[in-house]
């Protein structure tokens, strides 16, 4: 086990000194011992505070503080922990150009530290490569609730489904994939109806079941519903995630604003879903451990990027768019 977590690419945690990163932290400390990973926590410090005491200590204060959080929450993850300057999204991505998995917190209030955090989580889902877990100030998450798949085209967002099938067989629940198409309704399993309508679900229900086919063979353990929906798809995704453990979305990555780069389902659901979110881009560098017992999905190979250079080093080392 010490072998493979000293191999395993690090979940990296971005902290602010704020209630709900240390709720962040307790999050991606969980999840970096269910991965068998270390966990890198980084704290961002305005470039103008670089080199003053007064800065410093802060800095030192809140990873100390989030180090100890993630220490109560697990005695068997390894951690370190780093203050770098500069703005906070493009360096929180610089920091996770290794990682698995980048975590950081989102307000959901309308305090200007809420807003602040709001803004900071879109930015980084655009700019980050690696998967991109929102964390939200709500309430308790059920550990044994099923991930939610927001998918538009399975092909295009071949690496959030890859994502989400990981992520429930390494938990252990189930999987509730959602697709949203035009003129459907919603079409269970086991209605069987003749209008347009049903006819145009029932087509998309099979094309999708058959596009997830290579998943669910690779990932025989995982309970699988399909849910056909009609547009627009937020309002059915933020149904699904009520008792959910996680929401996973693809998304676009463009060079563009972040509302635009997320699309409009993937803003409403980071801003209202009532359980963590998982951003994934389409053009995400998977560099996750493999869950137990399963052969890793194919993905691209990670390209390294440079570290920002740290001031302050701790020894601890027409469709919607989604």
């Amino acid at each position: 086990m010490d072998e493979q977590r000293a191999a395993a690419p690090a979940v990296v945690v971005g902290v602010d000194g704020s209630g709900i990163a240390l709720r962040a932290v307790r999050w991606a400390t969980e999840e970096a011992h269910r991965r068998g990973a270390p966990l890198r926590i980084v704290h961002v410090a305005p470039s103008a505070d670089r080199g003053a005491a007064a800065a410093v200590r802060r800095a030192g204060s809140i990873v100390d503080l989030a180090r100890t959080t993630a220490e109560q929450t697990s005695h068997d993850v390894e951690i370190s922990s780093a203050c770098v300057s500069g703005n906070a999204a493009p360096a929180l991505a610089d920091a996770a150009a290794d990682a698995q998995l980048l975590v950081v917190a989102m307000g959901g209030g309308e305090r200007y530290e809420d807003i602040r955090l709001h803004s900071t989580a879109l930015s980084v889902c655009t700019a980050a490569r690696c998967p991109v877990a929102v964390v939200r100030g709500v309430a308790v998450v059920p550990d044994d609730g099923p991930v939610v798949l927001g998918v538009e085209h399975v092909d295009d967002d071949a690496v959030a489904v890859s994502v989400a099938f990981a992520d429930a067989h390494r938990h252990g629940t189930g999987l509730i994939v959602v697709h949203a198409v035009h003129g459907t309704g919603l079409l269970r399993d086991h209605l069987i109806a003749h209008d347009a309508h049903s006819r145009r679900g029932a087509a998309a229900l099979t094309a999708v079941t058959d596009e997830l086919a290579p998943w669910r063979s690779r990932y025989a353990a995982v309970p699988v519903e399909i849910r056909v929906v009609d547009l627009p798809a937020p309002g059915h995704l933020l149904q699904a995630a009520v008792g959910a453990r996680l929401v996973v979305v693809g998304t676009r990555g463009r060079n563009l604003a972040a509302r635009m780069v997320l699309g409009s389902t993937s803003h409403t659901v980071l801003r209202n879903a009532p359980c963590p979110v998982l951003v994934v881009r389409r053009d995400t560098q998977l560099a996750e451990s493999a869950p137990s017992g399963v052969e890793p999905a194919p993905g691209r190979p990670v390209t390294h990027v440079p570290e920002q250079q740290r001031w302050a080093l701790h020894p601890h080392g027409r469709r919607q768019r989604w």
